[in-house]
């Protein structure tokens, strides 16, 4: 969805990302670009996710009707901090690669003789 679509919408869709602006921040202390929100069709969808998340009545009510008024479906996503991604990357790295023996007894000998470093 791009802007034409949005720019039908005008006023409703604003205001409705306003009140979920203003109870998203006083309930989990999130703020968010409500200008934006009205725009992009990727972050409102981020954005309703994180209010329904949260469990709240009125940002539940709020969510629902800005998904309405957008024309909205989202579907349930998990979204990964920075820290899983990489925490899973480096799993999978682990787990393709194995260290021959010889390397694992280059490794070794390396500490065990401080002969080698002179």
């Amino acid at each position: 969805m791009n802007r034409e679509i949005y720019s039908n919408l005008g006023n409703s869709a604003f205001s409705v990302a306003t009140l979920l602006y203003t109870r998203l921040r006083r309930v989990s202390g999130r703020v968010v670009d409500v200008v934006y929100l009205s725009e992009n069709a990727d972050y409102a969808k981020y954005v309703i996710t994180l209010a329904l998340e949260t469990k709240d009545e009125d940002l539940i009510k709020h969510a629902e009707s800005l998904k309405k008024i957008l024309g909205l479906e989202t579907e349930k996503q998990e979204f990964k901090s920075p820290v899983q991604i990489l925490e899973e990357s480096a799993e999978k790295l682990q787990a393709s690669y194995e260290a021959t023996e010889e390397e694992v007894y280059k490794a070794q000998v390396s500490h065990h003789y401080i002969g080698s470093l002179r």
